[in-house]
Order: structure tokens, then C-alpha cells, then sequence
């Protein structure tokens, strides 16, 4: 039996819903997301990893790229630094509560929902791609739409 969750699992999560409404609001605005850097989201639930999301910025040498397939790296060009890249742990339910503001990255980080390896200086930018993201919109709509749908399954019953 393999240890790889279904993709019906995987489906269910938070993740997969909230990073294609990131991906869609960076796509429609990718001035606001003029930053170089690469992070990987390990997405756990109940401590199990579940996926990973990948969310690369090039500045405006090409477009973001929101993903849960690994992007390639570009090479660094002859008087530039790599791309810098920061490895965030993090639970699915405490994904929602980053995203929608309710869990800052400092307090997430030092209560240790949030695990971070990597370019610290770059996971610090976090918020504030979000922010810029309208991810606390995004977030409060699903949570809306996830309600919606729960009353109307109980009303059912």
C-alpha cells in the first residue's frame, strides 16, 4: 500500500483551492510581484506531507509561476546572484489561517506552525506577496463559499 496521498485527498486541501486563486490574481498583475524567488510550500495535514506548491518570481525577466509541478531554476546571469529560495512547512488549516491574515508569518514561525529553511530573508517578503496577492480576499471568499456549501448539506439532512 503506498504512502501517497490520493488525489482526491489532495484535492480536499485548502492548498489546492487558495494557490490557483494566487496564481490567477498574479497573473492579471505581475508588476506588483517584481521580486526574484523561489519557494517551496510542503503542504502537511495533521502533520502527513501532503503536496508541495511552488511559487517562482523572476522579477521581470519572465512571468511568475504558480505550480504544483517543480518549476526549473533559470541560471543566474553573469552579475547576478541566484535565485534565492526558501523551503516553508506548513499545515493545510494553518495555510488558510496565513492567508487569510489570520496567522502572521513572525507568530506562525515562533509558535512553529510555520517551518522555514532556506533564504529567511526571502520568506520574510511572504505576507506581503500574499498581501499584494489579495490572498486574505481570496481566502475569506472560499471560506464564505465552504459555508455556503455546509448549510446547504445540512439542510439537506
Amino acid at each position: 500500500m503506498s504512502n501517497k496521498p490520493s488525489a482526491k485527498a489532495i484535492a480536499k486541501l485548502n492548498a489546492s483551492i487558495l494557490f490557483p486563486a494566487i496564481r490567477s490574481e498574479i497573473i492579471e498583475n505581475p508588476s506588483l510581484f517584481a521580486i526574484r524567488g523561489f519557494f517551496i510550500f510542503n503542504i502537511t495535514k495533521k502533520t502527513v506531507p501532503m503536496t508541495e506548491w511552488y511559487l517562482l518570481f523572476q522579477g521581470f525577466d519572465a512571468p511568475a509561476v504558480v505550480s504544483q509541478k517543480r518549476p526549473v531554476l533559470p541560471k543566474a546571469k553573469r552579475d547576478e546572484d541566484p535565485i534565492p529560495v526558501a523551503i516553508l512547512q506548513i499545515e493545510d488549516s494553518d495555510l488558510l489561517n496565513f492567508m487569510s491574515g489570520g496567522l502572521t508569518g513572525s507568530r506562525g514561525i515562533v509558535s512553529g506552525k510555520i517551518k522555514i529553511a532556506g533564504a529567511i530573508e526571502l520568506a520574510e517578503q511572504l505576507e506581503q506577496i500574499f498581501l499584494k496577492a489579495k490572498g486574505q480576499e481570496k481566502t475569506l471568499a472560499y471560506l464564505e463559499q465552504k459555508r455556503g456549501k455546509s448549510e446547504k448539506a445540512r439542510a439537506r439532512l
